[in-house]
């Protein structure tokens, strides 16, 4: 149980977040929580911050996230035409995690589709962390097994172990994060869910703060965490250690899915994202143990795919701010 001390800290990071001044102050406009917002996540990612010693609230098991999130098997990736193992990059250039779960009928009249557009990490000597602000939805809702939507999803450059990952697919909506340097799958996991908007976003938006910085440089050990607006600190998702498989020392912060176009032209991932807006703001990049905004400097758009490759005609995307904020709707 919470002491009453934790209570009432948890109560003034709340108010902070808010931008009350004090109990007589009036409400601020809309517009001014939404910028008051986005300047204490971007605090939040340029400063080192506070590990609070604890797991992410709610986060599943090991084996409900193998179960939740498993991957295709290896006749299925044959089916689809995908590598035979998630260490390898596809055609995008991305490394490849691959869809989850059983998936969608192989090639036949369809076609896999595996695009991404967002920001692209450069490889530079000292990468050893990321940090950004992403959209979640407990709206969204994908009822097609081919698709699998990873966005945002980030990945710092710099040989990282782990990959932050929003991920929705049939199965249901998680942040997750993928292991990089040992199973080559997904091995933590947190719903979305109500509990998860109270603790992990700020009260004004559908947006959740997370990051990924190497925590020993000996042993290239990394840690996921997610920073819990109650308490004003960061709450461990997963850390792990080891020699990166991903074959990649660049990263990126990106819209990335999978799915399948049928003869209509038109991607299965349409309707699920239709209306839907995806988002991510406030990417910095830590180089030497110093946050910095993600910007020509260091940060560009290599792993983007054409707008078309998509397959969903309304859809629209922004580089909002290069490279640190870009935004897809539909």
């Amino acid at each position: 149980m919470k002491s009453t001390a934790a209570a009432l800290g948890a109560t003034a990071v709340l108010l902070l977040a808010c931008g009350v001044g004090s109990a007589t102050a009036t409400a601020a406009p809309a517009h001014g929580r939404a910028a008051a917002a986005r300047q204490q996540a971007a605090d939040v990612c340029a400063s080192a911050g506070a590990d609070s010693g604890r797991t992410v609230r709610g986060a599943l098991s090991r084996d409900e996230v193998h179960h939740q999130l498993a991957g295709l098997t290896g006749p299925q990736r044959a089916a689809r035409g995908y590598p035979d193992s998630g260490k390898k990059a596809d055609t995008s250039g991305i490394a490849d995690k691959g869809p989850l779960g059983g998936g969608g009928p192989g090639r036949g009249l369809l076609t896999d589709i595996h695009p991404a557009q967002g920001t692209s990490f450069k490889e530079i000597s000292g990468s050893d962390g990321s940090c950004a602000t992403q959209s979640v939805s407990t709206q969204l809702t994908v009822q097609d097994g081919s698709t699998t939507i990873y966005t945002p999803t980030m990945y710092p450059a710099g040989g990282s172990c782990i990959e932050l990952v929003t991920v929705y697919t049939v199965s249901g909506r998680s942040v997750s994060a993928w292991d990089w340097c040992d199973s080559v799958a997904f091995e933590a996991s947190v719903p979305i869910d109500s509990a998860f908007l109270s603790t992990y976003t700020d009260g004004t938006s559908s947006a959740y703060t997370g990051r990924v910085v190497k925590t020993d440089a000996a042993s290239n050990s990394w840690t996921a965490g997610l920073y819990n607006y109650r308490t004003g600190s960061w709450d461990t998702l997963f850390t792990q250690s080891g020699q990166n498989q991903s074959g990649r020392n660049t990263g990126w912060d990106i819209n990335e899915l999978y799915s399948q176009v049928g003869t209509s032209g038109r991607s299965a991932a349409c309707d699920a994202m239709a209306g839907q807006t995806f988002e991510s703001s406030n990417i910095t990049v830590r180089i030497n143990g110093s946050w910095t905004p993600a910007s020509p400097d260091n940060s560009d758009t290599t792993y983007d795919s054409p707008a078309g490759s998509f397959y969903c005609p309304d859809r629209t995307y922004q580089m909002v701010s290069a490279y640190d904020h870009w935004k897809a709707v539909g």
